[in-house]
């Protein structure tokens, strides 16, 4: 396994990447300079040093940093909600001095009902009065998080005034906590924060318990929101959205369904594919990638057929938070570049969409990084599929290899291979390459342009 780093940060001295990005944070991302726009030569049959994972390019220009909240993992780790409250009194960690507070006060936002038919609201509102911590809830709604979301919740935040935030749910869940958390503080709209208005001062302190295996939203710096009056997604960023928390059960996991486990758990396989084959990839953040294919890579399926298999929850639970760690060091790619404007086009599930994507734009960008696509199908290997890693194969043999793996792990799980299986419409290819933009697209091995997004559209549908 690997181990959660410490609370330490390290300065970069380095330019980091400035473009608006749509769908990952990037404000603490270290850049690694690869000389990323230069196509390496093709390469030759893997050795045994060019399989190690964590063989970068040139060593004097690697440098990193790798913040991180403080993380607590484990069956019936909900309800130790109020010890993680507690273990946050600390001035330096507040919006509030710690004098003011005689009795806590929670505002735990959810979304949909999942959470109460479980019984697993009622078991956490019960440690919460047996700690004497006053709750409020508020039921963001199912769906994709929008502005109206947060900015409703940041009303009921500046009449309440709670002295913690708890995002529990899904992505969308803890992306309206954490801008919540964010603007309250701040002060604002959601609007405000699209325009540039940067977080100065420390959000209200959140925790973070994510109940899907899939989005990593726990551990990003950003919340994705939907403007549906202008019709666009569209993330506000800041270190000081970052929880000061992370909980993870598993045991929150078992009740979902198989449709989302899939499309969940796809979006985080293509993650910590994006991220370890990242232009801005470096050897912390790929550890991390890594063991996150492999986790979600064996469990995918299992998750699937047999959602009360809490060994494979457990491990899916863990590999999504792994990828989130790697992707919100190193960014995304170009799937998800193009999955943003998609999934504002189309009510389809995200991880869908990222999951038919997937196996053309590693198509697209074999040649720019062959050798670590090459790695990853020598890890898929060892599953029971009829495509397989050769030893005495290249690197980029090897790599187109992976395309086909890939399809075969989604087809198991019901995942579509095709644009056209999930609805997209060639009709709107246009608008969909005028809006691939921002930090996964500037992160992407391979670059791009209008025309050879046509053709990789053209073949995905």
């Amino acid at each position: 396994m690997v181990p959660i780093p410490s609370d330490e940060k390290t300065e970069n001295t380095k330019d980091r990447p400035t473009e608006v990005c749509e769908d990952e944070p990037a404000d603490h991302v270290l850049e690694v300079l690869h000389s990323p726009n230069e196509k390496p030569e093709k390469q030759n049959k893997l050795t045994n040093q060019e399989t190690e994972h964590l063989v970068p390019t040139k060593w004097d220009e690697v440098q990193f940093s790798f913040p991180q909240p403080r993380v607590k993992f484990g069956k019936g780790m909900l309800e130790e909600l109020p010890k993680a409250i507690f273990s946050l009194l600390d001035p330096m960690l507040m919006h509030i001095k710690k004098a003011a507070i005689e009795q806590p006060k929670l505002l735990i936002v959810i979304g949909g009902k999942s959470l109460k038919s479980s019984g697993a609201l009622d078991r956490l509102l019960a440690a919460c009065e047996r700690n004497a911590i006053v709750t409020l809830i508020y039921s963001c709604g199912s769906g994709e998080a929008t502005i109206d979301m947060v900015n409703e919740g940041v009303q009921i935040a500046l009449d309440e005034k709670p002295h913690y935030i708890a995002g529990i749910g899904g992505g969308s869940v803890i992306d309206v906590a954490k801008a919540i958390a964010g603007i309250a503080t701040n002060g604002g709209l959601v609007e405000d924060y699209y325009e540039g208005k940067p977080f100065e001062l420390p959000g209200i302190p959140l925790i973070a318990v994510p109940t899907t295996a899939g989005t990593g939203s726990e551990i990003t710096n950003n919340a994705v929101l939907i403007d549906k009056v202008n019709g666009f997604k569209k993330s506000i960023r800041g270190n000081q959205l970052i929880a000061k928390f992370i909980l993870l059960d598993p045991e929150l996991t078992l009740s979902c369904p198989p449709d989302i486990s899939a499309s969940s758990g796809a979006d985080a396989f293509v993650q910590a594919i994006e991220a370890y084959v990242s232009k801005f990839s470096h050897p912390l953040a790929d550890i991390y990638a890594m063991e996150a294919i492999v986790l979600i890579s064996r469990n995918l399926k299992k998750v699937f057929e047999n959602g009360q298999d809490f060994a494979a929850r457990a491990e899916m639970l863990l590999g999504s938070y792994y990828a989130g760690v790697a992707f919100s060091n190193v960014n995304l790619g170009l799937v998800h570049g193009l999955a943003h404007p998609i999934g504002v086009k189309y009510d389809i599930p995200h991880g869908r969409i990222c999951g038919a994507l997937l196996p053309w734009v590693i198509d697209y960008n074999l040649e720019w990084q062959a050798k670590k696509y090459a790695n990853i199908a020598k890890v898929l290997s060892q599953l029971d599929l009829f495509n397989k890693y050769e030893p005495e194969g290249t690197d980029y043999e090897n790599a187109r290899r992976l395309t086909g793996m890939i399809k075969e792990i989604f087809s198991q799980v019901q995942i579509p291979l095709r644009l056209q299986d999930i609805g997209v419409l060639k009709e709107d290819f246009e608008w969909i390459i005028t809006q691939t933009k921002g930090r996964s697209v500037n992160a992407n091995p391979r670059p791009i342009d209008p025309e050879s997004l046509r053709q990789l559209l053209d073949k995905a549908w």
